[in-house]
């Protein structure tokens, strides 16, 4: 059935979100090249750093989980704006630390409110695919990583030009929370989103808790691995071409370039592609590409062949994220009215725990047999996209359905 076209509201909506995608990673993009001169500015040594950084993800991943009430209420969009200058606001206050106490309280205190924009904004993000039906996430993300990648650039011309971190902050934290406000009044409205949504756990089906454990554990794996995919490449590909293939300092800088250039691209035309064959093969398609990447760069003896290696992965890796977080918003069993909250939580594990574990596995096996984790994830993904039929663009979770009660086809639902 052919799609109506979506109301100037619904246009709005998508907008609005799009904003907030974009802002939230310009945010912490902003932050995270400022890193060294705060730490050289505080006395840190590397340990402290880590306690630091620490605090910031402790905090991400409890803000995920702060999230479920809003979810069931239908008020995403009223956390937003409430979420967006707050976060704005927390920017700030790092480059205000005294100590290596204050910026950890700071980093928390920021990873609480960036991991409940985080949710919110995915959550809200389901209720507008759902009213345009047909996928819009991938876009969403694809936003995301565009906030990311201009956010970096701004904040390391900023660094090279001397100006000092707090004026950085509070001019970047200023310009976010005005520049969004008047996009942010096109969110969905509480009884709206409400009504979209349909988060009424008592209608939900009734369902074999085993089988929906399973169900959600493994959504919870796909966002654990595509997480660890794109912080192992984060945090490990300049070292892999330095050490492992030998290049200079500069050229093992464009491995994390072409993975993250190569993401954001996918990211802006997954979701055609999900509108014409749907979330299954956008995910167990973009996975196979995303394993011959790996593939390609951990066999690979050329830098230039392990630079394609890294752009296949990331092309691939790309629309994982997006497809699992829009099955998961539309996936719910009879205690939860929606489980994107623990795969988000999940996603974040993976991001923190998985560039350890590889460092961890690196030091013993080394780096190219540590980097072979992330494509059993991605394995995993092609193995198990089935159960990603209930994002948009899918045809329900028919397959599960014992198990979970999943809101209904994109075709009726969006």
């Amino acid at each position: 059935m052919r799609a109506t076209s979506p109301s100037r509201e619904v246009r709005r909506a998508r907008l609005a979100v799009t904003v907030t995608f974009l802002v939230h990673a310009a945010t912490f993009a902003t932050w995270a090249p400022r890193i060294p001169s705060i730490k050289q500015g505080l006395g840190l040594d590397h340990d402290d750093l880590g306690i630091a950084l620490g605090g910031l993800a402790v905090g991400l991943l409890i803000g995920t989980r702060l999230t479920g009430r809003m979810e069931k209420r239908g008020r995403t969009g009223l956390a937003i704006r409430i979420l967006v200058p707050a976060q704005s606001a927390a920017l700030i206050a790092p480059a205000y630390a005294i100590d290596l106490l204050t910026l950890t309280v700071a980093l928390a205190f920021l990873g609480l409110l960036g991991g409940m924009l985080d949710v919110a904004m995915n959550a809200h993000a389901v209720a507008v695919e759902r009213l345009y039906r047909r996928p819009i996430m991938s876009g969403f993300h694809g936003a995301w990583s565009i906030g990311s990648m201009v956010g970096s650039a701004i904040a390391a011309l900023v660094a090279r030009e001397g100006v000092d971190v707090r004026l950085h902050f509070i001019v970047a934290g200023v310009l976010v929370a005005v520049v969004s406000a008047p996009f942010l009044t096109g969110l969905l409205k509480p009884d709206r989103e409400a009504a979209i949504t349909g988060h009424d756990v008592a209608t939900s089906q009734a369902a074999r808790p085993p089988a929906a454990l399973i169900v959600v554990m493994m959504m919870a794996v796909m966002g654990f691995g595509s997480f660890l995919g794109e912080g192992a490449i984060a945090d490990w590909s300049a070292v892999y071409l330095n050490e492992n293939l030998g290049t200079s300092v500069a050229f093992a800088a464009l491995g994390l370039s072409v993975f993250s250039g190569a993401m954001a691209a996918s990211r802006l035309v997954a979701d055609r592609i999900g509108t014409r064959f749907g979330p299954v093969v956008v995910a167990r398609a973009g996975a196979a590409i995303s394993a011959v990447g790996y593939v390609v760069f951990l066999l690979s003896p050329s830098p230039v062949l392990a630079l394609i290696g890294f752009s296949l992965a990331g092309f691939g890796l790309g629309p994982a994220v997006p497809v699992v977080f829009s099955a998961a918003g539309n996936t719910r069993t009879r205690r939860r009215s929606s489980v994107l909250g623990p795969v988000v939580s999940a996603g974040y594990v993976g991001a923190v725990v998985g560039p350890v574990v590889i460092g961890v596995v690196a030091q013993h096996v080394g780096l190219a047999w540590a980097l072979a984790i992330p494509l059993g994830f991605v394995v995993l993904i092609i193995v198990a996209a089935g159960l990603l039929r209930g994002a948009a663009g899918g045809a329900g979770t028919e397959s599960a359905d014992v198990a979970i009660h999943a809101h209904g086809p994109a075709t009726t639902d969006g």
